[in-house]
């Protein structure tokens, strides 16, 4: 077996390879631009050594740092190696209890990292699936920010409506829909709605609206609202902003569907997780070994409950710790509200709970942690759900 150490850096890269009989390919350890030629170099350099040494065995270990070892990452998978990606923590902590005094340098630490993949045999290789949940993890997160984001501009544009047209609310069940929308972007204001030529704004209104332009006109000509400029400017601005959010979600949700079927997930024949939610849900628990059972998992997913004690006193009052991702615990929220409600076994469990006198949230909570426990048995074992009545 051959074993290359590779110390990465923003701009440069030091690999050291030695074989598992203690005969290194270099002396040092060779430094390389952070570049295509750069990467093919150290490709090459660990043919020749597999030659010399007549061993096609290569096991490549690097140091997770941000975003730095990505592209280096990428090139070796794509390329058929076994890479491993190691906590730099790991690393620094086996060469300190090497060393009584502990210098630093690129040459060094590339012979540390290769060391330290010697002596771990049990390290998990990264692979272009573990690739792929990392790409879904941060798709799925970057909607979930612009989802939010969403929220509030609505809630803007609903606070400049108030102000300038109070009236066209009543007009429409959904403000944000197609119709209201571009009335508003393109009159955003009772007095622009007013001074608009009735055929214009007909040509806005979607065929099933029950809301006419001829009453539009008219309750904007009788409106309280401020007719002041700025209003109507601050109105657009937030309607650019809406329309932009909504194309960043709509670029990202097909590339996380993808992503899913990719990976083969079984999770999604659980009633009420659709592929957004299987896309948060698979992102942020990754390699479903990193757990050594679903109670490890119900730890990480904060929905443990948090027990304070000091000497005689006990809390009484119970809450789960919430110290785990947010991401997730808020994907297996949406997914508690649904199953009950698709499913009988959980329309079971949730009716018992009730007979229990148990509060709605406290239920979701309980079905938050069954679900939990039904994912970490899917992933393990790569089966799909089927309620067993």
């Amino acid at each position: 077996m051959i074993y290359v150490g590779i110390d990465i850096a923003s701009d440069k890269h030091d690999y050291y390879m030695v074989h598992d009989s203690l005969k290194p390919f270099s002396r040092n350890s060779i430094t390389i631009p952070n570049t295509i030629s750069g990467f093919k170099k150290l490709q090459k350099d660990i043919i020749t050594f597999c030659g010399v040494m007549k061993d096609s065995m290569v096991r490549i270990g690097l140091e997770s740092t941000g975003i730095y070892h990505k592209a280096i990452l990428l090139f070796l998978i794509e390329n058929g190696y076994e890479v491993v990606l190691i906590n730099p923590i790991l690393t620094n902590m086996d060469k300190k209890s090497r060393r009584v005094h502990n210098p630093k340098n690129d040459n060094i630490d590339s012979k540390a990292i290769c060391t330290f993949l010697m002596n771990s045999k049990d390290l998990k290789s990264y692979t272009l699936k573990s690739y792929h949940t990392e790409s879904l993890k941060a798709l799925s997160r970057e909607r979930f920010k612009l989802v939010s984001e969403k929220r509030k501009i609505k809630q803007e544009i609903y606070n400049y409506i108030i102000q300038i047209f109070p009236e066209y609310l009543k007009l429409f069940s959904n403000i944000y829909a197609k119709s209201s929308f571009n009335i508003l972007y393109k009159y955003p204001g009772a007095s622009l709605i007013e001074r608009a030529h009735i055929d214009s704004l007909a040509k806005l209104i979607h065929g099933r609206c029950s809301v006419d332009a001829y009453t539009i006109k008219l309750l904007a000509k009788s409106s309280i609202g401020d007719r002041s400029d700025y209003l109507s400017i601050l109105l657009k601005n937030s309607l650019d902003n809406l329309k932009s959010i909504d194309n960043k979600i709509e670029a990202i949700e097909p590339k996380i569907k993808e992503l899913v079927d990719s990976l083969g997930t079984k999770i999604l024949s659980i009633p009420g997780i659709s592929y957004i939610t299987a896309g948060i849900i698979l992102g942020e628990i990754g390699d479903i070994s990193r757990f050594k059972n679903a109670e490890s998992l119900i730890s990480y997913s904060g929905l443990d409950i948090e027990v304070y004690e000091s000497g005689k006193y006990k809390a009484t009052n119970k809450s789960i710790s919430k110290k785990g991702s947010k991401y997730l615990r808020y994907a297996l929220f949406q997914v508690a509200r649904v199953i009950w409600n698709h499913d009988k076994v959980f329309n079971n469990y949730y009716l018992k709970k009730q007979s229990e006198g148990k509060h709605y949230y406290v239920i979701l909570g309980h079905i938050e942690k069954k679900i939990v426990r039904l994912i970490y048995s899917i992933l393990k074992n790569n089966k799909e759900y089927t309620p067993q009545l």
